[in-house]
């Protein structure tokens, strides 16, 4: 049994993202390399579903809060290399935070037809990468599944049937800097 430990611990230390937070409070993984779709067979498909001069606002959600719970509004902000970075805000967010390289959540995505996927960086079990699905909507705006894929076995279709979605409004924005993410 004593020998056991420090065996686990090994595999729990050596399976975590190592990370970094930044001054402004974002996420930052030490090898972007860690992002499944941060590799040579996602970075040549298609992006162009996306609107990468616009961010997208969570609008709704269709699943229940506790009472109390105070709703932290969202949005993500995506990019024409493959990047993604959802941000937290408080009402609708200014040019300063939607043009701020050091704020955000980090991930990774590619689209296949109308579908989204996404690669992305979480604050758990010591830092670790998920996915994150949806679609995007003949309007422009995208429908997320809020259930881990992995429950689904990565299968849209699991999703599909049973998934909590969440719905983020594309809000195209003037004053937004394009910029080079540094993850």
């Amino acid at each position: 049994m004593t020998k056991s430990v420090p065996v686990v611990l090994m595999i729990l230390i050596s399976s975590c993202v190592s990370y970094h937070v930044t001054d402004e409070g974002g996420y930052r993984v030490d090898n972007p390399k860690v992002f499944k779709y941060n590799r040579p067979k996602y970075n040549g498909l298609d992006k162009g579903a996306i609107d990468t001069t616009a961010i997208y606002f969570l609008d709704s959600t269709n699943r229940k809060h506790p009472e109390g719970w105070k709703k932290r509004d969202q949005f993500c902000r995506f990019f024409s290399g493959g990047q993604v970075v959802f941000i937290s805000s408080e009402g609708m967010p200014d040019a300063k935070l939607i043009n701020n390289a050091e704020k955000g959540t980090p991930g990774y995505y590619f689209i296949e037809g109308d579908r989204i996927r996404i690669d992305l960086f979480q604050d758990l079990n010591g830092g670790q990468t998920g996915k994150y699905f949806g679609k995007v909507q003949g309007n422009g705006d995208i429908m997320f599944y809020e259930q881990r894929p992995e429950t689904y076995y990565g299968s849209f279709r699991g999703l599909e049937r049973d998934g909590q979605k969440s719905f983020w409004k594309r809000i195209r924005v003037d004053h937004i800097t394009p910029y080079k993410p540094n993850w």
